[in-house]
């Protein structure tokens, strides 16, 4: 007999354990005999009690071979990334058969109840000179496709986000095992040792870090006053793009329209700037790579409102976004008159932060972004600087 149940969550997790797998998620997902069911394959958890394994899940799974996309899943990208310590992702949706995903005029886009959105993180594979270390190319990725090739690649961790009976978002971090077959949850964060392997030779190890729930939350909680959690990455401005799927080069939202799985009109979006592509203005990229890098927190009700340094693409105030503005907080601003000193980088508080990262900063907690950055953004610090150096060296 089917019983379809329901569970109100919180927001990013918690719990798990070696108990049974629980009742599913969404009156998507019955339960027959006790085992969870899902009519296209995926099966929906409650986050708070997610099972302890990755592919219970079946949105994403691996061989040993290949990573695979499950059924219905379908990968996306954004024009402008978060940048991860160099590492690779492959991101992905899913929602219940005969449900439908809501565009807004700005914001993240509203999935139904039952939804699942992962990334994967990831990384190509070199050969490590550091003992113990997972060896990686540092290359930028070029996104697209369906399958990461395990002959040539190895996956980090997986992050998962269900859409809850409630409405609330709730969160639980995999990390690949091993022998890259599976990956088990981790609630309290885990450090990885990487190194880094430029193409030139240059080497740099640095530790990978593996976010606890609360810095998921930390992230996706745009709003300190009401702590919403939710995923910020799919907004319709952030996906007006091409993917190479298997199936060939189409826009992101036109895809999704023609699967059935975007409801209303998929053209006339706004399209965030590719932070590196060289055809745009360097103000344009530059703010896209500040937008996407830095507004979570640094908006007029994030956690960083308080420093009026707002730096989301909305903004249009040059003091907001630090030019001749004095920095607020920091233990090192009495050396920067300004968050952003015209035409000198080298004088800007801003550039400072992010130039600084864990292990060559004093003290840690000025390198900004606060998580996710353990190693320099050599190509996002070159854009930031060439922006903060054309600009006239004048204050108003």
């Amino acid at each position: 007999m089917a019983v379809a149940l329901a569970v109100a969550l919180s927001a990013c997790g918690g719990g798990g354990g070696s108990a049974p797998p629980p009742a599913p998620v969404s009156a998507a997902v019955t339960v027959e005999g006790g085992e969870p069911q899902a009519a296209s394959g995926v099966r929906v958890y409650p986050a708070a009690a997610a099972p302890q394994k990755l592919s219970a899940w079946r949105v994403v799974a691996s061989d040993g071979a290949t990573l695979a996309l499950g059924d219905r899943v379908v990968p996306y990208a954004l024009n402008t990334p978060l940048f991860s310590d160099y590492a690779h992702k492959l991101r992905t949706l899913w929602v219940p058969p005969g449900t439908q995903i809501e565009r807004t005029a700005s914001g993240p886009l509203q999935f139904p109840i039952g939804a699942v959105v992962t990334k994967t993180f990831y990384y190509p594979k070199a050969a490590a000179q550091t003992p113990g270390a997972l060896g990686a190319r540092r290359i930028e990725q070029a996104e697209g496709g369906e399958t990461i090739d395990l002959a040539t690649h190895h996956l980090v961790e997986t992050r998962l986000m269900v859409r809850q009976e409630d409405g609330t978002w709730g969160a639980v971090t995999y990390v690949w095992d091993a022998d890259q077959r599976d990956a088990t949850p981790v609630r309290s964060g885990q450090a990885i040792a990487v190194e880094l392997v430029a193409d030139a030779g240059a080497r740099t190890p640095f530790t990978y870090q593996v976010p606890t729930d609360r810095q998921c939350v930390d992230c996706h909680a745009t709003n300190a006053t009401t702590r919403r959690f939710e995923p910020i990455g799919p907004q319709a401005r952030h996906l007006n793009r091409r993917y190479a799927y298997a199936g060939g080069s189409v826009n992101q939202l036109e895809h999704l329209s023609a699967l059935g799985l975007l409801a209303g009109d998929a053209t006339g979006a706004p399209a965030t700037t590719v932070w590196n592509d060289a055809a745009a203005s360097i103000e344009a990229r530059a703010r896209a790579y500040l937008d996407v890098n830095c507004a979570s927190c640094h908006n007029p009700v994030g956690r960083a409102a308080a420093t009026g340094l707002w730096l989301g693409a909305d903004v249009v105030a040059p003091t907001s976004l630090g030019v001749c503005k004095p920095p607020v907080g920091g233990a090192q601003y009495r050396r920067f008159a300004y968050d952003v000193q015209p035409g000198d980088p080298d004088a800007s508080f801003l550039y400072h932060r992010l130039t600084s990262y864990r292990p060559n900063s004093e003290p840690p907690r000025v390198a900004m972004p606060e998580l996710g950055r353990h190693v320099f953004d050599a190509e996002g610090n070159a854009l930031i600087r060439a922006w903060i150096a054309a600009m006239p060296p004048v204050c108003p």
